[in-house]
């Protein structure tokens, strides 16, 4: 750049400062620079390009030898196998699906493949989804014609065929692995009704499949069933309790259409009679005492009955049930007479989870579990005499206060319903629970609706009972080894309150009197008033310990119009038809 040049840039930069008008030469030399400028800049330009392309060319060769550098191409078969397994989904058996593992695994690479399709265990869970009458689809108050019937058994014949040939395939790479397997049928699932030809080819592709699955009942070891009660019984029928050496967990959710006669029930008879079975849940009325089945009875280690049973029926399968962990109820009806039950000791008992339906049952009240561990009782709500003209009442807790009492050495969880006990009970079991470390409070009833604010009524628990006082001396602080506090449908307990409770029990674990609280999951009724969890956890903190806060509270406006708002009333229009008068299209 020669000197004018420079001078000239000098000056147009002192120009450009101001709004001046430029003369014609300072307009000739500002073409000129910038021309010059505009050339460079092309250089430049080209040069980043071509620096660009070669970046892109090394990062290629780069990227080649982190490929052949992976880690995981260095793993050994043995580590694989182990992180596919750890792969599976963990709260489904696997599906026929490319979309997850184990079938996913395979269509990564030929190696993986290789290792996938040696890897048994992958192959040892699976769960089949067996429709059963393909005329059946869920569009009610549609008839389809017999051609789109015919082509619907075509299409269902084809895929049961498929479906069939992967089972096996399937289930023949799982080696000698006992197996884990969910069978659904869909409950709105019929027999055979039609005789046409594309019908029987359906049935018999049905039929192959089924046969295929029952071929492999000797390594069943975990089952779950979901269907309709006549195909169940037709399941039952296929298998006896020598065909299930491996059985150890059967889980059965048997439903009955109204075709079914009145009397008809599932009752796991076959499934029963496995001689390794150790964890029973099923939904059937009929799930009661039964002398062919006393050494069952005795051999199982957690038990679910879905279906309502009478105390009767349950304290005589009770009894027999000497090495349970676990028991969970979910219908207990009240049916026993005036004379008290004899106690039921049960010392390997650590769950317990009871429903009670109607009155309280003195069955409850004869379970001794020492050992108990966790307990989830939900008494009756309250209790009203329609013949009677006095108000409902709640019903005595007897048998949740005697369970408490007689595993309150080893109770961790407790699990209550303030709403269907007395205040003076629930703060007795409390008492008498006072080493559990976790504590829920479930809410009794259901609502759909957000409540008004001003129409928030009484907790059904007072927290405040909770907040540590250190001058009362640690033996009035109540549950001084909570750590884990769950609360549902909080309403007059304030945010504030709960920074007192949480600070009072911060300061009261760094002196020593009780245990820190680290995981609250607290749901609230109402509105949130003041957003302590930064405070809460900052603290929790500075005592040297860590919190977790999960608090949900009421949205600040209503999901709904209030009876006071201009709009309330306006009903929804959903769609066309709703409209009246109807608009003609």
């Amino acid at each position: 750049m020669t000197m004018a040049s420079e001078d000239s840039r000098v000056h147009l930069a002192e120009l450009s400062r101001h709004n001046d008008l430029p003369s014609e030469s300072e307009l000739q030399d500002a073409f000129q620079l910038r021309s010059n400028l505009q050339e460079v800049l092309i250089q430049v330009d080209t040069e980043i390009k071509r620096l660009k392309e070669r970046r892109a060319d090394i990062q290629k060769s780069i990227d080649t030898y982190n490929h052949v550098l992976s880690p995981a191409r260095r793993l050994p078969p043995d580590i694989l196998r182990e992180i596919f397994y750890h792969c599976l989904p963990d709260d489904h058996n696997p599906t026929m699906s490319a979309k997850e593992a184990p079938v996913l695994l395979t269509r990564v690479c030929s190696t993986w493949r290789a290792i996938a399709l040696t890897s048994p265990p992958i192959w040892a869970r699976l769960h089949i989804s067996l429709p059963v009458n393909p005329s059946l689809f869920p569009g009610f108050g549609v008839l389809l014609s017999p051609t789109a019937i015919a082509k619907r058994y075509q299409v269902f014949s084809k895929v049961m065929e498929l479906r069939c040939r992967v089972v096996k395939d399937w289930l023949t790479r799982s080696g000698t692995c006992p197996l884990s397997i969910s069978l659904s049928t869909p409950f709105r699932s019929k027999e055979r009704v039609d005789d046409s030809v594309d019908a029987r080819e359906a049935y018999e592709a049905t039929e192959a499949l089924f046969q295929q699955i029952l071929s492999f009942s000797p390594r069943w070891k975990d089952v779950e069933l979901s269907m309709p009660l006549f195909f169940y019984k037709k399941l039952e029928s296929h298998i006896s309790g020598d065909d299930l050496p491996l059985l150890n967990s059967l889980r059965g959710n048997i439903q009955r259409n109204h075709e079914d006669s009145e009397g008809a029930d599932p009752f796991p008879g076959r499934f029963l009679a496995a001689p390794n079975l150790q964890r029973l849940s099923f939904h059937s009325a009929k799930l009661t005492h039964n002398p062919m089945f006393l050494h069952t009875w005795s051999r199982l280690t957690d038990l679910h009955i879905q279906e309502t049973i009478q105390d009767t029926d349950f304290f005589n399968i009770i009894k027999l049930c000497r090495n349970l962990i676990t028991c969970q109820v979910d219908y207990l009806d009240t049916n026993w007479g005036e004379e008290s039950p004899q106690e039921v000791l049960i010392p390997t008992l650590q769950m317990i989870r009871i429903n009670q339906k109607s009155g309280v049952s003195d069955v409850v009240h004869a379970i001794n579990a020492p050992n108990l561990k966790s307990l989830d009782y939900r008494s009756p709500a309250r209790l009203l005499d329609h013949e009677s003209e006095e108000p409902a009442m709640i019903g005595r807790a007897d048998a949740l206060l005697a369970l408490v009492e007689r595993g309150a050495s080893t109770l961790r969880k407790l699990t209550l319903v303030p709403e269907f006990l007395r205040p003076e009970d629930t703060l007795t079991c409390l008492r008498l629970a006072n080493g559990i470390s976790h504590l829920v409070l479930r809410y009794g009833y259901y609502s759909y609706d957000p409540i008004e604010q001003d129409a928030l009524g009484s907790d059904s628990f007072d927290l405040h009972l909770l907040t540590v006082h250190i001058d009362s001396g640690s033996r009035a602080i109540l549950l001084p080894k909570l750590e884990v506090l769950e609360v549902d449908d909080i309403r007059q307990f304030t945010d504030e309150d709960l920074l007192s409770l949480l600070t009072s029990r911060m300061d009261a674990a760094r002196r020593g009197y009780v245990s820190p609280l680290r995981h609250l999951k607290l749901q609230f009724a109402r509105q949130r008033q003041r957003d302590i969890r930064e405070e809460a956890c900052q603290r929790a903190q500075s005592s040297g310990f860590e919190l977790n806060l999960e608090l949900d509270y009421a949205p600040d406006s209503l999901l709904f119009n209030g009876w006071l708002a201009p709009s309330y009333g306006i009903p929804s229009r959903r769609c066309l038809g709703e409209i009246w008068p109807p608009v003609i299209m």
